[in-house]
């Protein structure tokens, strides 16, 4: 079949689909009278005309023209069913998906027509049996590797329809992905096109058909998500119980026969009756010509991808060893800037044992040299532990460990421990690496501490939830304004408040990496008054 076999095939996936969109058209079929009820009949009698709201862009399943006509797959079986019921069905004109719900919601309409059931349409609408199913498939772009599980990929955007069964449920299921709302579904396909997002998620049918029209021919299938097949049903507004009666009592009376026929009236190959046989030997001529020339390109293209996988897995080693490197390089700088800052602090604790009490000047600078070598050896721990983290060299080893008892032994390495208040509430025992996250508990204080005014207060609070355990740490500072939060956890990036103070702008990413290697989050409450408040929140298990 026509529809971009290359772009089903990659995968193995059968073609199923091309060709264009048509009018509603049903033939008439033969089919036993509806068994309704007396209440049934007589409701149909005087409720002749029942409003339907439709999605007005998704072809090929529903759209409706120029004209304001209902057309599409949708329409085909909608048409079905309003001849099977004997009522007449019609479109209510809206301009988007949104405006569709909104007015279902508002009871402007008594059905839409073509939906898949989810809990928060549930609350104002009652579905019929299944009418149509088709997969959702995920589409990237050619370059994107194979996607066996949704649950591996973190901060991978994807484009989707606002208002859609996917969108609602990927949130939920799949809270690590960045979601990015569109308009309408060819707008969510080209964003992925134009690499404005990875992916998107998407009906095979609609995909296919978009990426064929669109001619978007750098995508591909890269995987399905099987739990989120479409069962497409018809939504009847819970007021009206007769009507949903009605209608599941009709579609349960559509067959598989009559579903095929109306999918393949709009995405199958329109077949020529009749046999030609001088345009037969034709088209076996340029078959066999096209035979040729693919075998000859589908040879030189597996030569030309065998040198791209060995260049590939060369560059891949390069980066590698450099990344190790580097590691040594680090650790072995790390390692000297210490031996030389403990020299250097350790003559001026000699220093300070040879001054007078009353030689305020002299005392002042050896306090200075103190302080500056524990600066320094900050900032090297801090560049040691990144480069660790981000190069896989550094793996949490988890033990069973006490959060409470973490934050005592933590804040008692603090030099203003007295300003720290600790407060605690329920089981607060979890599995994690006590050194990791000590270090993500030390950057959390020292960062609060740093903006807190003198004098005031520092809070932690350690609360065992069901399944987590969460470490907040407040302060009293002036806060982050709201443009900047987005942005705090990102390597060497510091805040319009921390003119003046001391930072690498490392420590709040140390504290998102700690987070992520348990499997956690780390997440920022700072209000306009003033104050900020950070949580990390991580599994006990």
């Amino acid at each position: 079949m026509a529809i971009t076999t290359t772009l089903l095939a990659r995968l193995g996936w059968p073609v199923l689909l091309c060709g264009v969109l048509g009018t509603a058209q049903v033939q008439a079929t033969t089919t036993t009278p509806l068994p309704l009820t007396p209440a049934e009949q007589a409701y149909v009698q005087q409720h002749r005309t029942v409003w339907m709201c439709v999605d007005p862009d998704w072809a090929p399943f529903e759209r409706l023209n120029e004209q304001g006509q209902h057309v599409g797959i949708a329409a085909d079986l909608m048409a079905l069913v309003a001849q099977r019921t004997g009522l007449n069905i019609q479109p209510l004109a809206v301009r988007s998906w949104e405006e569709s719900l909104a007015a279902s919601r508002a009871g402007r309409c008594q059905i839409m027509s073509f939906l898949n059931q989810t809990p928060e349409r549930e609350t104002w609408l009652r579905f019929t049996g299944p009418v149509f199913s088709d997969p959702n498939v995920l589409i990237t772009r050619e370059e994107h590797p194979y996607i066996a599980d949704l649950q591996t990929l973190s901060r991978s955007t994807v484009a989707l329809p606002r208002g859609t069964m996917v969108e609602e449920r990927i949130r939920t299921d799949f809270p690590k992905l960045q979601i990015v709302t569109t308009a309408s579904e060819q707008e969510a396909v080209e964003m992925v096109s134009e690499r404005k997002a990875d992916m998107t998620i998407r009906s095979l049918i609609v995909a296919a058909y978009t990426i064929k029209q669109q001619g978007l021919f750098n995508l591909k299938i890269s995987g399905q998500v099987p739990e989120y097949t479409n069962q497409l049903r018809i939504g009847i507004l819970k007021s009206d119980p007769v009507l949903w009666n009605v209608l599941n009592k009709a579609v349960q009376t559509i067959t598989v026969q009559e579903k095929e026929s109306i999918a393949n009236r709009h995405v199958a190959i329109q077949v020529q009756q009749g046999v030609d046989h001088k345009r037969v030997w034709q088209v076996l001529a340029v078959a066999t010509g096209l035979l040729l020339v693919g075998g000859f390109w589908h040879r030189k293209l597996r030569q030309i991808d065998q040198e791209r996988a060995t260049l590939a897995e060369a560059r891949v080693e390069q980066t590698l060893q450099t990344q190790r490197n580097q590691s040594q390089l680090m650790a072995l700088l790390s390692h000297e800037v210490r031996t030389s800052l403990s020299i250097i602090d350790g003559a001026a604790g000699s220093l300070r044992l040879l001054l007078e009490p009353d030689n305020a000047a002299c005392l002042l600078r050896v306090e200075r040299i103190h302080t500056g070598v524990q600066r320094i050896q900050e900032l090297t721990d801090q560049f040691l532990t990144k480069d660790r983290l981000e190069s896989g060299a550094l793996t949490p080893q988890r033990v069973h460990t006490d959060g409470l008892t973490l934050c005592h032994e933590t804040v008692h390495l603090l030099d203003e421990q007295h300003r720290v208040r600790i407060q605690h509430q329920g089981d607060t025992c979890l599995c994690a690496d006590p050194d990791l996250l000590q270090v993500a508990l030390r950057n959390l204080l020292v960062n609060a501490l740093r903006y807190t005014p003198p004098g005031s207060p520092v809070t932690v609070n350690v609360v065992g939830q069901d399944d987590h355990v969460v470490f907040r740490v407040t302060d009293e500072g002036p806060g982050i304004p709201a443009a900047e939060q987005d942005m705090v956890f990102f390597s060497y990036v510091r805040g319009s408040q921390s003119h003046g103070k001391p930072g690498s702008g490392l420590g709040l990413h140390l504290v998102r990496r700690v987070a992520e290697l348990h499997s956690g989050t780390v997440s920022l409450d700072s209000p306009a008054a003033g104050g900020a408040s950070f949580a990390l929140s991580l599994p006990r298990a």
